[in-house]
């Protein structure tokens, strides 16, 4: 008695879902962190690795070793948009840097020698004249405002759309000073939120950004 012979059974596909899914948590992870002033540089290389992930699984999933495209596909899309604001991010405070280099007084001359005999100079006031510093922000969207000088550092406030505010402070020596302004629910097409500095009269920075604008000055 004959039998008829039996096909073989192939062993099951071991699908390879790991990195797509790394992917999309380190790209959620990173775009949160991305929004984030000064913490926010812990996101780069969440966001790198986020979106080198997205793309390998994505290439798993076309040839059908893992099942997760759509996961792996997110993945990418975060990871890239979290890229592109931690570069908007550096890009904004390089140029705060150096607009405030490009602001600071020039030193004052050397005083010049006196000649032998010559009357000397009357003596000048001892008294140091009061310097005023105004921090602006003027806003397009809902955003937060945080601001600090010298030893005092003052928690965050909210604006609404289209406010302005304002704050004067008065010295006798002048203080590294900060005014930063980010939007609190970033849509991609807003307009502008804007922070200036001015020191006695003089505007010494003006920034303005969509998702944050950070004005600083250092005397």
């Amino acid at each position: 008695m004959s039998y008829a012979p039996v096909p073989p059974v192939s062993a099951p596909v071991q699908l390879k879902n790991g990195l797509g899914t790394a992917g999309f948590v380190l790209g959620l992870v990173g775009l949160v962190f991305a929004f984030i002033p000064i913490i926010g540089v812990i996101a780069w290389p969440l966001v790198i690795l986020g979106l080198i992930f997205g793309v390998v699984g994505t290439l798993r999933a076309n040839r059908g070793q893992a099942s997760n495209k759509g996961l792996a596909i997110t993945a990418v899309v975060l990871s890239a948009l979290g890229l592109v604001i931690c570069v908007i991010w550096t890009a904004a405070f390089g140029k705060a840097v150096s607009d405030t280099a490009n602001g600071l007084p020039a030193p004052a001359a050397p005083a010049a020698v006196a000649d032998a005999g010559a009357e000397p100079a009357a003596a000048a006031p001892t008294a140091a004249a009061k310097h005023t510093i105004v921090l602006e922000v003027t806003t397009a969207a809902k955003a937060n405002v945080q601001w600090s000088s010298g030893f005092s550092a003052n928690s965050q406030e909210v604006l609404e759309k289209g406010k302005t505010w304002r704050q004067t402070l008065s010295m006798d020596d002048l203080a590294f000073t900060s005014v930063s302004v980010d939007a609190v629910d970033f849509k991609m097409g807003n307009k502008d939120n804007t922070c200036k500095i001015t020191v006695d009269g003089k505007t010494v920075v003006e920034q303005s950004n969509s998702i944050g604008a950070f004005c600083t000055y250092r005397p």
